[in-house]
């Protein structure tokens, strides 16, 4: 009997540690939902982007499209991010103003795309757009 109630101990501990990974990506199937973000311009208007997905995977994609991992964050982590950059006041705000260099972020789900640039230095980018930027290049130095 106890022999019986180990071993059902043990199936469901396997079975639930299981069902609690979480999706892995590669390259060639990105989900819908991501932030991106990144610096692009100069002369020849090059463009580097990062993209984070919720389950904490980063990855960076070149003017070519060319995609590659190049690390990962906690989920929880990633879940805040998501949070903040999908709050009301980042939500609702419109922000274009290039300069000849920019920076940008941009929340993608499904069908919709919100993206804010700034590099124009007569017009300051607003502090909280500014450090959540900062927060996602963080991510990369780890």
């Amino acid at each position: 009997m106890k022999i019986i109630l180990l071993s059902l101990t043990i199936a469901a501990i396997t079975l639930f540690t299981l069902a609690c990974k979480y999706q892995k990506y590669t390259t060639g199937n990105l989900p819908e939902k991501q932030i991106r973000w990144g610096n692009g311009g100069g002369f020849v208007g090059k463009e580097t982007s990062h993209i984070l997905l919720e389950n904490g995977q980063i990855f960076s994609q070149d003017i070519m499209g060319n995609t590659t991992a190049v690390g990962k964050t906690k989920a929880k982590k990633a879940k805040d991010l998501f949070k903040t950059i999908t709050s009301p006041e980042l939500a609702k705000m419109e922000y274009n103003h290039p300069g000849n260099l920019y920076s940008f972020l941009e929340f993608k789900d499904c069908d919709s795309l919100s993206r804010l640039l700034w590099g124009d230095k007569n017009i300051p980018v607003e502090k909280s757009i500014e450090n959540l930027f900062e927060e996602l290049n963080g991510l990369l130095k780890k």
